[in-house]
């Protein structure tokens, strides 16, 4: 979660950083570039939109369980996670400042079956996350260069209520390059989380338009896809999308901690296709392979690398279905 939140902010900062160097043209032009651009940001990046509703299915694979380093045991792993996004603007200051809250629900259902090494007390289960984040970003000139800063504080609920996990967040980038067809932004996110390994992340932007109605977004560490645009109501995509989730978990044997983070990161690769039904509504689908990068679980408020529990589990098959709120 921190990852794509992350991200969206420096897309956001783009679209801002865009109109205002547009604005010193014509108020008209000025606003149908700005229109262009915030559409563009939108259809690019499904976080930034108003409103989402998404549903991944995961099939099943491989899962190898190990407890402090022990294997202790294996079975047939899948999941299904439904995600609701609310973007919800507070204060606009014009190019000079913005406040943005956004609200975030997940809720995953896990499922094992053909277990080996334990008894698995719960094998199918569901797990809710609340999510409450509050935003402020900035543009201004540094080193004679446009500058993006924003400001962000995350907070996390599970099924038990209270809050079970945050992250205080800052963010800065540079826009080097700005033409027509391609943008290029590079900064640092400084991360306070208390369970956070790397508290200093590079940000990278790197957008480019190129033949044939096909645009190139580069935007680590979350993203890389090539999009392509059919006509005026559909668009179609290739490319990689890192993911990360967190469940809260309460246990009460005394051999592990009585409150645990379960967190996954993932990678998404395969192509996908939206289409805009009117002006406010656009549907989208896309599958792929689902991998894996890590399965961990661990103390409420300890380091993520101080996990007790460590799963390992196949590349499996994914589909996604979505349904977004989008002003054309």
């Amino acid at each position: 979660m921190k990852l794509i939140s992350s991200t969206l902010i420096c897309t956001l900062a783009f679209a801002v950083t865009s109109n205002a160097q547009d604005s010193l043209t014509r108020a008209r032009m000025a606003d149908s570039i700005k229109k262009a651009i915030i559409v563009d940001a939108l259809l690019k990046n499904p976080g930034l939109r108003p409103a989402m509703i998404s549903t991944t299915f995961i099939s099943r694979g491989q899962l190898e369980g190990s407890y402090k380093g022990r294997n202790i045991l294996s079975g047939d792993f899948g999941q299904r996670r439904t995600e609701v996004l609310l973007n919800l603007p507070v204060k606009n200051w014009g190019k000079h400042g913005m406040v943005v809250s956004t609200i975030t629900y997940v809720r995953t259902n896990f499922e094992l079956s053909h277990v080996k090494g334990v008894e698995v007390q719960e094998p199918s289960l569901f797990k809710n996350t609340v999510g409450l984040s509050t935003t402020y970003r900035r543009i201004d000139s540094l080193f004679g260069r446009v500058f993006v800063s924003s400001a962000s504080l995350v907070l996390l609920a599970g099924d038990g209520g209270g809050i079970n996990k945050y992250s205080v967040m800052g963010n800065g980038m540079f826009l080097l390059r700005k033409t027509p067809r391609t943008t290029f932004m590079l900064g640092l996110q400084v991360i306070i989380d208390p369970t956070v390994t790397m508290p200093v992340v590079p940000l990278i932007i790197y957008q480019k338009q190129l033949q044939n109605g096909f645009d190139l977004n580069i935007m680590m560490p979350q993203q890389v896809t090539l999009r392509k645009t059919i006509n005026k109501n559909c668009w179609a995509s290739f490319g990689t999308i890192l993911s990360s989730s967190v469940s809260f978990f309460s246990f009460s044997s005394p051999e592990i901690p009585r409150y645990a983070n379960f967190n996954s990161l993932d990678l998404k690769t395969g192509p996908g296709i939206e289409y805009k039904l009117n002006k406010l509504l656009l549907v989208g689908v896309s599958a792929g392979l689902w991998t894996p990068l890590m399965y961990r679980q661990y103390g409420r408020w300890e380091k993520s690398n101080h996990y007790f529990f460590e799963g390992k589990v196949d590349t499996t098959p994914f589909i996604n279905l979505n349904l977004s709120v989008i002003s054309f």
